[in-house]
């Protein structure tokens, strides 16, 4: 499971830029078939970018379980996140099955 997963590391990720070791992990994993589930934690304006959804796309046809929209992580408006209620029960769930 990567989450919660920044903007830079969605994208990183689905261009496979693995400068950083989490997105190197979870890119080489996708080549060994391990189950991988992300969930995104941005705010609305990042989500505005064209890229974003490209790699959210990326990613789903790679075969990861990325949460996000309906059922997942739904953006915050720039400065009005709230760390506390992130959706951490949907992601270990997501997990949890994707394992089992």
């Amino acid at each position: 499971m990567v989450a919660p997963a920044t903007f830079n590391t969605i994208n990183q990720w689905a261009l496979g830029i693995t400068e950083k070791f989490i997105v190197g992990f979870a890119a080489e994993a996708i080549g060994k078939k391990i189950p991988l589930v992300t969930m995104p934690c941005v705010n609305a304006a990042y989500v505005q970018h064209t890229q974003f959804a490209h790699s959210i796309e990326t990613l789903r046809a790679m075969g990861v379980h990325v949460l996000y929209g309906e059922g997942g992580f739904v953006p915050n408006e720039p400065g009005k996140g709230r760390p506390d209620a992130y959706p951490w029960h949907l992601a270990l769930e997501a997990a949890e099955r994707a394992v089992g």
